[in-house]
This record gives C-alpha cells, sequence and structure tokens, in this order.
C-alpha cells in the first residue's frame, strides 16, 4: 500500500508541470494568430523579447498569453521559448540577415500553406520542430492553393543569382562520372 501511494504522488507530481502553463519568450518577432494556422486571422504582433504565457500546444504552434499587449492567441513554436531557456536564446530581429539556409528555413514556412485541407488551410504539414506530417485523409482531401503558390515564387532564385553566389563562395563547377550502379 505504501509503495502504492508513493507511486501515485509521484505520478501526480511529474504529469502536474506538464499541463500548467508555461512562462515563456517571444525570441523572434511573430504574428500572433487567433487559431493554430496560417489562414485564420492575424490579431497582433508580439516584437522578440516580449514576456508571455504558454498555455497550450498545438501542432507547430504554441498558444500564447501577452498581458503587455492583451491578446491571447497562436504563434509558431520556434517564436517563443520557456523562459528558464530565454536566457540562453538571444531574440532576432525582423532582418534576417542569415544567409541561404534562413530562407530556405522561411521558405518551407510559407511551402506549409500551400495545400488547404477541406476549406480550411492546415499546417500541419509542416516538417520542422518534430511535427508530423499530413495524415492520409488530409492529403486525399488536399487542394492545390495557386494563390499562395504565385506568393511561393518570390522565393525563386535566377541562374545569374545562384552563379553570383557560387563566385563569391569560391565554388567552382566539377565533372563528376556518371555511376553506372555495377559494383566494382
Amino acid at each position: 500500500m505504501k509503495h502504492i501511494l508513493s507511486i501515485l504522488l509521484l505520478s501526480v507530481l511529474l504529469v502536474a508541470p506538464l499541463r500548467a502553463d508555461q512562462d515563456g519568450v517571444v525570441v523572434r518577432t511573430a504574428p500572433v494568430y487567433d487559431k493554430a494556422n496560417y489562414g485564420s486571422r492575424r490579431l497582433a504582433q508580439v516584437q522578440a523579447g516580449t514576456r508571455v504565457t504558454i498555455s497550450g500546444r498545438q501542432g507547430g504552434w504554441e498558444k500564447i498569453i501577452s498581458q503587455q499587449h492583451s491578446i491571447s492567441g497562436w504563434v509558431r513554436s520556434y517564436q517563443v521559448r520557456a523562459a528558464e531557456s530565454a536566457p540562453a536564446v538571444q531574440a532576432e530581429s525582423d532582418s534576417d540577415s542569415r544567409g541561404f539556409l534562413a530562407g530556405l528555413a522561411s521558405f518551407s514556412r510559407k511551402a506549409s500553406s500551400f495545400f488547404k485541407s477541406g476549406d480550411q488551410n492546415t499546417s500541419s504539414g509542416t516538417a520542422t520542430i518534430g511535427v508530423r506530417g499530413l495524415s492520409e485523409e488530409e492529403i486525399k482531401t488536399a487542394q492545390a492553393d495557386f494563390l499562395e503558390f504565385e506568393k511561393m515564387k518570390q522565393f525563386a532564385s535566377s541562374g545569374k543569382r545562384v552563379a553570383g553566389f557560387s563566385r563569391q563562395g569560391g565554388l567552382k563547377a566539377v565533372k563528376v562520372p556518371h555511376i553506372s550502379g555495377k559494383k566494382q
């Protein structure tokens, strides 16, 4: 009986913090949405460094409450951190001069809104921060959103820009022989 009580108490102590609201810090200036998807209404924008309460999670989204802005809504998980880890995280500014990989990550976030499921946008196809991919049902009901596709074209790079990037980085073309697939 004593062991059962100990295990029960330990279980409650371990699970309780997981359900409690958590203090957080916005690490990247973030739009706040009324639902956990890009297609929902945009309520406001919170600046990097803003203290918030993280009150829930849904996929790659965190529900935040900002007393400073008197607002409650959803931001992407990568835009907010728990307050305990905030000192190790440097807030990023609006300007993104981190180069190609940051642009690729931005493109990936934009691309996640390319598909619609039914009449609502879904972001469950985002493959970042451990979020699952599209379900079989979402794939069956997905429809292309050509307006989002047109917006994505702004991330395309021209041959001239790629060549300039290659020159700047000292990259040179190298001929690679065809691999026949036969073991030698």
